[in-house]
């Protein structure tokens, strides 16, 4: 069952990954950021993420602790990455708004976590996925959690073009302000 299970999410994450490079590179034909909610492209990368997102943690379940690293090292660093990605990730969430996080357009945020990062929330997701593939220590899960990983270094690359095409030279300025991760 595991090989089933990880083999799907690994096609879910490279599906991902190859959405966002296409939109990276064909940012007039984007599929990241969605040209509008409730779109095709919308829904898909969406589904995509949130089904990687459940393929981590199942593969994680099912091979846990495959590399037999010992619990006094996994839990603590895990748990407290995972904590603190996901304090990151819904506090960036509020301060941008669930409309604007879900890839709808709306104002520029560059006061809270946004003075410090251009993208907590991604720096939170990156935390939370790097904390459950230490927690897991799984062999299976481990390079899933990497693509995920790259995925949400690479979000940027797509969303940045369509940011300063929205908010202009306020959002230049912005981009040369802030740095794009924590």
């Amino acid at each position: 069952m595991i090989y089933s299970v990880a083999f799907a999410t690994g096609v879910l994450v490279i599906a991902v990954n190859a959405i966002l490079v296409y939109s990276i590179v064909r940012p007039t034909r984007r599929i990241w950021p969605p040209p509008a909610q409730k779109t095709w492209q919308y829904y898909t990368v969406w589904l995509l993420t949130i089904l990687s997102f459940g393929g981590f943690i199942v593969v994680g379940i099912l091979d846990w602790n495959s590399f037999d690293w010992p619990s006094v090292v996994r839990w603590p660093i895990g748990a407290t990455l995972i904590l603190l990605g996901n304090i990151l990730a819904w506090v960036g969430v509020r301060q941008l708004s669930m409309k604007t996080t879900s890839g709808g357009a709306g104002p520029l945020v560059t006061n809270g976590l946004y003075r410090y990062s251009r993208n907590p929330q991604y720096s939170g997701d990156i935390a939370i996925i790097a904390g459950w593939a230490i927690l897991s220590a799984s062999w299976w899960a481990f390079p899933l959690c990497i693509g995920g990983i790259v995925a949400f270094v690479i979000t940027p690359f797509a969303e940045e073009p369509w940011l300063e095409e929205l908010h202009g030279e306020e959002y230049t300025e912005y981009r040369r302000k802030v740095p794009r991760f924590l």
